[in-house]
């Protein structure tokens, strides 16, 4: 029996009203729904074609478990799940803001701090999930949502793995999100852990600071190659205004290496945070900062060249050499009498 079509306007499903699509994607269509109490929440149905697969309806399930089971003011509350009339529907929050991806296709590029302050809330879910053994494995743009008043949440944790066990390192074949937000180790078919997250949200910080991805191929694995053995460009080629220490910290999250990049998300947001508060020289014109620390170098004492060493006379001496002269003086004064 085939599946039913998806919802239009007016169709009820677990007693919301369908008002209108808010987004789309592969797998499944997101509503904006009313309650009967005129309160907005988000209806997210599996289409058709992927209702008919057991391992899509099963994933589906396990994407609003594990939304659900993080349980953090920035990632999007899960509201319940279920099956009705043939149709598998997640029920959600409303967020009535744009997805990241969308801001930043009518913007092009944030302003850093804006983008400084997504990205800590991001890191906030991530840390909370993480601190639960749980990885996300597709941060990207489309999978962040933005209240109208600057709040994000952390959406879509339909490939997320429990990395507490080795089964959760990795599924052969399923271990890509997004090309152009993937991890090296994603892309080579390696194991995955946290830091997984820290490059998939590093390259969409990225994205947000200089208004393109940092890999664009012409085709899925041309941009997975780029992202195993390639630099990105410099951040300050797209957007020359960024301070220092801001594109240190994007580079750190972007090492091809997992244990190059940064430790843990604490040390992440505790980084972003002193540059956001400015304890950081945002307008340092000096040396490049170390890429592993934001935190501004050591002051050290100026070289002296080896001749200026030989040449350099010290005041004492100066003074030693006048007192030999005075005396000198009066003994050839005392011999003339």
């Amino acid at each position: 029996m085939a599946a039913p079509p998806l919802p239009s306007p007016g169709d009820m499903i677990a007693g919301h009203m369908v008002l209108r699509i808010a987004g789309e994607g592969g797998a499944a269509v997101v509503y904006e729904a009313r309650d009967r109490l005129d309160r907005s929440f988000a209806l997210k149905v599996l289409r058709p074609e992927k209702a008919a697969d057991p391992v899509a309806v099963t994933d589906f399930a396990n994407e609003a478990e594990a939304t659900a089971a993080v349980g953090h003011d920035n990632v999007v509350r899960v509201l319940g799940h279920g099956e009705e009339g043939g149709r598998h529907f997640i029920l959600m929050e409303y967020v009535d803001g744009p997805p990241l991806h969308l801001l930043l296709a009518e913007k092009g590029r944030l302003p850093f701090a804006e983008a400084t302050r997504i990205v800590l809330q991001v890191a906030e879910a991530l840390r909370h999930a993480h601190g639960k053994g749980l990885v996300h494995r597709d941060v990207k743009p489309q999978n962040i949502l933005l209240y109208r008043d600057g709040r994000a949440r952390l959406t879509d944790f339909g490939i997320v793995k429990d990395i507490s066990s080795l089964k959760g390192f990795l599924l052969k074949g399923r271990a890509v999100g997004t090309a152009a937000y993937a991890s090296p180790e994603q892309c080579l078919d390696k194991r995955l852990d946290a830091a997984t997250d820290m490059y998939s949200l590093g390259a969409t910080f990225y994205h947000m600071l200089c208004g393109r991805p940092p890999f664009a191929g012409a085709s899925r694995s041309e941009t997975m190659k780029l992202h195993v053995g390639a630099e990105p460009p410099p951040p300050g080629r797209f957007a020359p205004d960024l301070p220092k220490p801001l594109v240190n910290t994007v580079l750190r999250m972007l090492a091809k290496r997992q244990t190059d990049r940064y430790p843990d998300m604490a040390r992440l947001i505790h980084d972003l945070t002193k540059i956001l508060e400015g304890k950081v020289a945002i307008a340092d014109a000096g040396p490049r900062v170390d890429s592993r620390s934001v935190t501004a170098p050591k002051r050290t004492k100026p070289v002296v060249p080896p001749e200026a060493k030989k040449s350099r006379i010290s005041p004492e001496a100066v003074i030693f050499v006048i007192l030999l002269l005075a005396a000198a003086g009066i003994t050839v004064a005392a011999l003339l009498l």
